[in-house]
């Protein structure tokens, strides 16, 4: 039989170690054939490698070397839910390790891998054969943290939520969710952000095929689902990457190259074996789970050594992020590649250059630092401010843009949305819904963090639920019922998304009023336009005229102010200009409106 295995195609573990592949789990980890499974591991450095599990109770085993390629390999009469550990021995020391394409795990301390199949019969070919990259299509995502969503006594799995989250989802009309990383990771509290498997779904979730359920049933409910994914480090636990063969195999060989600023351990892209594992990872997500985009995490931390521009950009990772875009868009063409980027770099995404790194959007975090600082500010200095609100679009066409409120923004003492906001209680909800209009009719994809829909006083925290009962009080349930208008507003009207990267979709009426403080542009596309005017402060204006010479109607669409959010305002009859007349507002405190034109 092992001669038999030595007939490998071995022009495929030269596209691996060269770093062109994205077949790896295809090649490496537990491999099903005949009667049994192929054990394959790369691991060159080492001398030896046993490996050990529930097919020889526990004894060790030794395995095959191919010494010109690098990997040991072994086939066993292996069956579906054994477990097993490798054993390796390299340069004098002796040390137990995960499968790096083990497709499930004990849960953190424990390691050992299990043989799991993850063949799923999808029953979502609508879904997949209409969906799009959605430039021109409402994206509004909802992201969540599968382990605090909803939870009781015990962590969830996640189709224990999958149901209830589906049906508020399509309620609140958003129309996609992003996971927060549901890869393994030892440590619960880095939020998935440090993984150890690649491969693997988290066991505190449940199993791939729970996901891939969970995938299905959201497409079969036309929602899209967004993998959040970490590829600049990993944990440093010791049975996982680190140090792998006995030397440093995944990280950088250079000590100053090897830990992130989190204590994690870099990536290093320069080794072609690298960056075929992490082709291969987010291609067996894709393929095995439908997924209908990637967040990547820390982009910026790819760009330049560090995430410090002044140590200068790293050229193996530019590579490396241009190639993987490049096949992502040539394999799943109608799939997204989101960057979470806090850089300056230009040409993040394809819109300017073909030079770019090739990403299809990049978060706007400099719209998101802006708009936070500018509502912390008291109401009488805002003029002072008002750079913070209109400097996004000088620069908003150089790329894609995605604004986001995210998770990032609500922990840490960082403190939740709401009380973000400068004022006393009820003001600081009536600006909060000042800035969510702001942010669902600017320019841009939209995404928000589970929580922030319903003004929660809670600081995010990962090992509790979010606080639903604190919809029982109505100025909680009123802003959610806002915040729901608001995202239908967005998804029934071309005008907030269509034309979102073209200069023809946004105009500015009043941009320069640092007296008032008073902010006004038009939506358009398909000869409709929308008139949205912020009143960021709490002075009332009788009258606040805006320009216009045209014979218009001003039918009010949604007031932040209204009744039917809890205020005290009554909706505004249709207001009629004729050329040569301005619109004449009444503005009270903090009043968000939003006019269609007809």
């Amino acid at each position: 039989m092992e001669v038999k295995l030595l007939d490998v195609d071995y022009k495929k573990i030269e596209s691996y170690l060269n770093g062109d592949s994205k077949l790896g789990h295809k090649i490496f980890g537990s491999i099903k054939k005949d009667d049994g499974y192929v054990f394959r591991l790369y691991a060159p450095k080492a001398d030896r490698v046993l490996i050990k599990g529930d097919f020889s109770n526990w004894q060790e085993i030794p395995m095959f070397k191919n010494e010109k390629y690098g990997y040991f390999y072994k086939f066993i009469k292996a069956k579906e839910g054994d477990y097993y550990k490798y054993v390796i021995e390299s340069q004098g020391s002796r040390f137990e390790k995960f499968d790096p394409y083990g497709k499930y795990f004990d849960m953190s301390p424990e390691f050992a891998t299990k043989i799991i199949d993850t063949s799923y019969d999808f029953s979502d070919k609508k879904w997949m054969e209409k969906r799009e990259k959605n430039f021109d299509k409402p994206v509004n995502i909802y992201e969540i943290h599968p382990g605090s969503w909803l939870r009781y006594n015990s962590m969830p799995n996640i189709l224990d939520i999958v149901d209830k989250l589906i049906s508020y989802v399509k309620d609140m009309g958003y129309t996609h969710i992003e996971l927060m990383p549901i890869t393994e990771h030892p440590y619960y509290p880095s939020w998935g952000y440090q993984v150890s498997g690649f491969f693997a779904m988290s066991s505190r979730y449940g199993s791939i095929k729970d996901l891939q359920k969970f995938v299905d049933i959201c497409h079969q409910n036309d929602i899209g689902v967004i993998f959040d994914f970490v590829i600049v480090h990993f944990a440093k636990d010791y049975y996982a990457l680190k140090y792998f063969d006995g030397t440093s195999l995944y990280e950088s060989d250079y000590k100053d190259l090897q830990y992130s600023e989190w204590g994690s351990l870099n990536f290093d892209y320069s080794k072609g074996h690298v960056r075929s594992f992490m082709k291969s990872a987010i291609n067996f997500w894709i393929e095995n789970c439908h997924f209908d985009g990637i967040r990547i995490d820390a982009v910026s931390n790819m760009i330049y050594y560090d995430g410090n521009k002044n140590r200068g950009v790293n050229p193996n990772n530019i590579k490396f992020l241009k190639e993987l875009n490049r096949d992502l868009s040539k394999d799943y063409p109608n799939f997204m590649k989101i960057a979470e980027d806090s850089s300056s770099y230009e040409f993040v995404t394809e819109k300017n250059s073909q030079d770019s790194l090739g990403f299809d959007y990049k978060w706007d975090l400099g719209w998101m630092n802006d708009t936070c600082k500018y509502f912390e500010v008291d109401s009488i200095n805002r003029h002072i401010y008002q750079g913070k609100i209109n400097f996004s679009m000088f620069y908003f066409y150089r790329e894609n843009f995605l604004l986001p409120l995210s998770h990032d923004e609500v922990v840490h003492l960082k403190k939740p949305m709401i009380n973000k906001m400068n004022g006393f209680y009820e003001d600081r909800f009536k600006q909060l819904k000042l800035l969510n209009t702001y942010q669902m009719t600017h320019p841009g994809k939209k995404l928000n963090f589970m929580g922030n829909e319903f003004a929660t006083f809670d600081e995010w925290n990962e090992n509790e639920s979010l606080n639903w009962d604190i919809l029982k009080f109505p100025i909680h349930s009123d802003f959610k019922n806002f915040v729901k208008d608001l995202n239908y507003l967005y998804k029934d009207n071309p005008s907030f998304y269509k034309n979102d990267f073209d200069e023809k979709g946004f105009l500015w009426k009043v941009v320069d009023d640092n007296i008032n403080s008073v902010f006004a542009y038009e939506r358009l596309a398909d000869d409709k336009r929308f008139l949205v005017v912020l009143n960021m402060t709490n002075t009332y204006k009788k009258s606040y005229p805006i320009f216009y010479d045209e014979n218009l109607i001003f039918v009010e669409k949604i007031n932040s102010l209204s009744e039917k959010y809890g205020g005290d305002k009554y909706k505004r009859e249709n207001i009629k200009i004729n050329k040569g007349e301005n619109l004449e507002l009444e503005l009270w405190e903090y009043e968000a409106v939003v006019f269609e034109i007809k």
